[in-house]
């Protein structure tokens, strides 16, 4: 999967420092979501997600990225039943 330049140039820091690796995690409330993978080694705390709207990228971290991730996961699961 291609990721946006837009959501590369808000993580560029993070690509710098640990490689370009992100996951598609699907849509969250009309936005297409990812998350910044890091190496498995790594320390790091909340995840890094970030969400684009075909325009603009705006990334999240903290509690609220574990919404977003688990709003996504939930998706795919409900998706599976149906």
């Amino acid at each position: 999967m291609n990721i946006p330049e837009q959501v590369k140039n808000e993580a560029r820091v993070l690509i710098e420092q640990y490689g370009d690796t992100f996951e598609y995690l699907g849509i969250y409330e009309g936005q297409e979501a990812y998350v910044f993978k890091f190496p498995g080694n790594s320390c790091t705390g909340y995840p890094f997600v970030y969400l684009y709207d075909g325009k603009d990228a705006t990334e999240i971290t903290g509690p609220l990225s574990l919404d977003v991730i688990d709003s996504c996961i939930e998706n795919i699961e409900e998706g599976d039943i149906e």
